[in-house]
C-alpha cells in the first residue's frame, strides 16, 4: 500500500511537471522558421548573418536596392554592396516576394561582377518565368557566365511579356544558333523595329548573313554571346572599352604570377599608376600591378617611387607590402617631391588599414592640420581617421572640434536615420543607407565629411572591416589625383 501511494505521488508529481511546461512546449512547436523569400538563397558566404535584414524598413530597401543595380560605386561601397547582396536572408517585412526588388537585388549582384552569384540565387527562388525583370536577370546571369543554352531556355519559358526588345533579341540569338535561320531573321527583323541597337544589328547580320562582324561588343549578355559566337576577341581594347560594368568583371584576365624581371615590372606598374586618373582608376591600376609591386618588397629592391607604390598596395588591399615599403622611408629620407605630410597621409591610411586609429598617428595629423588650415589635406584624413575611433588628448580634441573640410552632401534625414539603424543594431538597414548615401555620391565615394559619418555608423553596426575599407578609400582619395 505504501508503495502504491509512494508510485501514485511520483505520478501526480511527473504529470504536474509536464502540466507546467506544457504552455511553454506549445508555444515552441507553433513557432517556425520564415519561408524562403527572393533574398533568402545566398550568393556565397559573406560572413554576415540570417538575420542580417531584422527590422530593416521595407521603404529603405526600396529606395536603397535598385541604386545598386543603376549607379557606378566606389571600390569600397561595391565591396560592401556585394557582401550584403550575396547574404542569404529572409528580406525585410513585405519584400520578400516582390519580383522588381528580387531583380533588383540580382541585376545589382551583375552589375558587381557576381553573375555566378546571381544565377545561382536565381536558381533556387521561386516564379522566375512568371516575371519579366527575374527573368531578365536570370537570363543575362546566364549569357554572362557563357550559358548559352540556359539563356535560351529561361527566355523560352517566360509566360509575360514575351515581344518585349530584349525577350526578341534573345530570341532571334537562340533561333540563330539552333539552326532555325528563317525563323531567326524574322524575330531579328521584328526586334529591330521597336528598338535601334547598332552593336546588336551589326553582330546578328554577321551571324545570319557572314557580312563583317566588326569587334566584339560587350553591352550587355546578348552582345557578349553574339561575339563569343563569331569567334570574336572579347579581350581587345576596343571591347573592353564597350563593357558594362558586369562585363568588365567577367572577362577581367587571370592572376598575374610574379615577375621575374623587376626591373621591367617596375617602369610598368609605375607608368599605369601615374596615369590613372581618379581613385576608381588607380585603384584598377593598383589592382593590375599587385603581384609586381609585392615582389619588389620582398626582394628589397630599389624603388623608383615608394610612396606611390605603397599607395597602389594599399589600394590593392595588400597592406602588409604597404607597410614593409613604408618601413623603408624616414623622414630624411623621401623620395623627390615626397613630403612630410605624404608620409603623414601614409601612415593615416596605414593605421585605418590596420582598423585602429592610431593615437599618435592622429594626434600627428591633427597639429598638421591646425597648422596647415582650412586647405590642408590633414583636417579630412584627421576626420576620417578619427572616426574609426582611438583616445585623443584634450588639445587634440580641441584642434579637431574646429576643422571644417567641406560640407554634407548626402541628405540629413537619411544621416540621421543611418546613426539611429546603426545605434540599433538594424546592420543591413545601415549598411543600405550608406550604400544610398555612397551610389549618389558616384564612383568616387562620398566626400570626407559624409565619408566620416558612414565610416563610424558602420563600425558601430558590426561592419568593421567595410568601414576600415571606407576609411582606407577616403584617405588614398586625398592622396590620388
Amino acid at each position: 500500500m505504501a508503495s502504491s501511494k509512494r508510485l501514485t505521488s511520483c505520478s501526480a508529481l511527473v504529470l504536474a511537471a509536464l502540466l507546467s511546461v506544457a504552455p511553454a512546449w506549445a508555444q515552441v512547436q507553433v513557432q517556425s522558421l520564415a519561408a524562403p523569400d527572393l533574398f533568402s538563397p545566398p550568393a556565397g558566404q559573406t560572413g554576415l548573418s540570417g538575420d542580417l535584414w531584422k527590422d530593416a524598413s521595407p521603404g529603405v530597401a526600396r529606395e536603397a536596392l535598385p541604386k545598386l543595380a543603376a549607379k557606378p560605386l566606389s571600390p569600397a561601397a561595391a565591396a560592401l554592396a556585394r557582401r550584403v547582396l550575396s547574404t542569404g536572408a529572409n528580406a525585410p517585412a513585405g519584400i520578400g516576394d516582390n519580383p522588381e526588388l528580387g531583380a533588383s537585388r540580382a541585376m545589382a549582384l551583375i552589375a558587381l561582377g557576381e553573375a555566378k552569384g546571381a544565377d545561382a540565387v536565381l536558381d533556387r527562388v521561386p516564379g522566375v518565368a512568371a516575371s519579366a525583370p527575374l527573368s531578365l536577370a536570370a537570363a543575362e546571369a546566364a549569357l554572362i557566365t557563357g550559358a548559352d543554352d540556359k539563356a535560351c531556355r529561361i527566355g523560352e519559358a517566360l509566360s509575360v511579356e514575351r515581344g518585349a526588345p530584349y525577350w526578341l533579341r534573345l530570341r532571334a540569338f537562340c533561333q540563330a544558333v539552333g539552326g532555325q535561320h528563317d525563323a531567326a531573321q524574322l524575330t531579328f527583323t521584328l526586334a529591330a523595329q521597336q528598338t535601334k541597337d547598332a552593336d546588336y544589328a551589326r553582330l546578328m547580320n554577321a551571324l545570319l548573313s557572314g557580312t563583317p562582324a566588326g569587334a566584339a561588343n560587350l553591352k550587355n549578355g546578348i552582345n557578349y554571346a553574339l561575339s563569343r559566337k563569331l569567334g570574336l576577341d572579347v579581350s581587345s581594347a576596343a571591347a573592353v572599352a564597350t563593357a558594362s560594368p558586369a562585363l568588365k568583371a567577367a572577362i577581367k584576365p587571370a592572376d598575374a604570377a610574379s615577375p621575374t624581371d623587376l626591373t621591367a615590372a617596375q617602369a610598368s606598374a609605375v607608368a599605369g599608376l601615374r596615369g590613372a586618373k581618379g581613385l576608381a582608376a588607380f585603384t584598377e591600376a593598383a589592382r593590375a600591378a599587385q603581384p609586381a609591386v609585392a615582389a619588389l618588397a620582398r626582394a628589397d629592391a630599389p624603388l623608383e617611387d615608394p610612396m606611390l607604390l605603397a599607395r597602389a598596395a594599399l589600394a590593392a588591399g595588400d597592406p602588409a607590402t604597404a607597410q614593409a615599403i613604408r618601413g623603408k622611408l624616414t623622414s630624411d629620407t623621401l623620395p623627390a617631391g615626397a613630403t612630410a605630410a605624404d608620409l603623414a597621409l601614409l601612415d593615416a591610411t596605414l593605421a585605418a588599414a590596420g582598423g585602429k586609429a592610431d593615437s599618435q598617428v592622429l594626434d600627428g595629423l591633427i597639429e598638421r592640420g591646425a597648422q596647415g588650415g582650412a586647405k590642408s589635406p590633414a583636417q579630412p584624413a584627421a576626420l576620417i581617421l578619427a572616426s574609426l575611433g582611438g583616445a585623443l588628448g584634450p588639445d587634440a580634441r580641441a584642434s579637431l572640434a574646429t576643422f571644417d573640410p567641406g560640407k554634407s552632401a548626402a541628405p540629413a534625414g537619411r544621416l540621421i536615420v543611418l546613426d539611429d539603424a546603426a545605434a540599433a543594431g538594424r546592420q543591413g538597414e545601415a549598411a543600405l543607407l550608406a550604400l544610398s548615401i555612397a551610389a549618389d555620391a558616384g564612383p568616387a565615394g562620398p566626400g570626407p565629411v559624409d565619408r566620416a559619418r558612414l565610416v563610424r555608423a558602420l563600425l558601430k553596426a558590426g561592419l568593421e572591416a567595410d568601414a576600415r575599407a571606407f576609411a582606407v578609400e577616403g584617405l588614398l582619395a586625398l592622396q590620388v589625383k
